[in-house]
């Protein structure tokens, strides 16, 4: 309960971090903010081609849809943000050396920022999701309104990986090329360019140990499919992101004291 009090009392700098970092991110560009748009919009319109067009692959209707692209596009958005978080966490520390070194900063918050940041790429991506899928005639069940319970999970197993990652990176510099090669091998364990399904039987189990497969298949369940996710899954997720969570700024605080002596 602690780590999501002390969050919560420092939401507004949280905030103003993301801002900030949102702002950068397309500093002196003609058009700035305007690009988050059109980055999932490029990727949507680059699978459909690739994969409808091009290879043609496509997915049965028990997936919820039967358009590949649209089906690969709903499992890249959460994953594009926890990996995108946790990669950008392995040297938020050492980037903001001086904060750490000069005054009494709370350093807990930067790769929370990162992650608040990546997921609010990630709902830009949603809603552009969305108005594709209105646009072909899908119908959106009332139990995708439980989205945000899902994604409220995502964003603590993310934060705690992150901060476990951030300081840990601090001491071992060769972490960030680490994590490079492990989410590389994370991505394609996930059933996100392929149908579970495909996976043999006797392999299935490793799935119900993989946090990010829950996540996935929850949005898959939610918005293409229009029923509850699995809840044995569920239940996984929900356990791995608090425990994940609460450990995680458990570590960060026990290293944090060592930072400026080592940066």
């Amino acid at each position: 309960m602690g780590s999501f009090v002390w969050l919560w009392r420092h939401s507004s700098l949280i905030g103003n971090f993301v801002k900030r970092d949102l702002m950068a991110r397309y500093k002196g560009s003609a058009i700035g903010l305007f690009w988050s748009v059109i980055h999932p919009l490029i990727m949507l319109v680059l699978y459909s081609f690739v994969f409808s067009k091009i290879l043609k692959v496509r997915v049965g209707a028990e997936e919820g849809t039967g358009n590949f692209a649209i089906y690969l596009f709903c499992g890249m958005l959460p994953w594009n943000a926890f990996a995108e978080a946790l990669n950008r966490s392995s040297g938020v520390v050492l980037e903001h050396a001086n904060l750490i070194k000069r005054t009494i900063f709370p350093a807990e918050i930067l790769p929370v920022y990162l992650v608040v940041s990546g997921i609010v790429n990630e709902l830009i991506g949603l809603a552009i999701l969305f108005a594709v899928l209105l646009f072909t005639g899908h119908h959106f069940s009332p139990l995708v309104l439980a989205l945000p319970a899902v994604l409220l999970l995502q964003v603590a197993f993310t934060v705690g990986l992150a901060w476990i990652v951030a300081g840990t990176t601090v001491f071992i510099r060769d972490l960030g090329q680490i994590m490079g090669v492990g989410l590389t091998l994370w991505l394609f364990l996930t059933p996100i360019f392929y149908p579970p399904t495909l996976v043999p039987a006797e392999w299935r189990i490793l799935l119900s140990m993989n946090p990010m497969y829950a996540v996935v298949e929850a949005y898959r369940s939610l918005v293409l499919l229009g029923r509850p996710p699995a809840w044995p899954s569920l239940a996984v997720l929900g356990v791995c992101a608090l425990t994940t969570f609460v450990i995680g700024h458990q570590i960060f605080r026990r290293m944090q004291p060592a930072f400026a002596d080592v940066i």
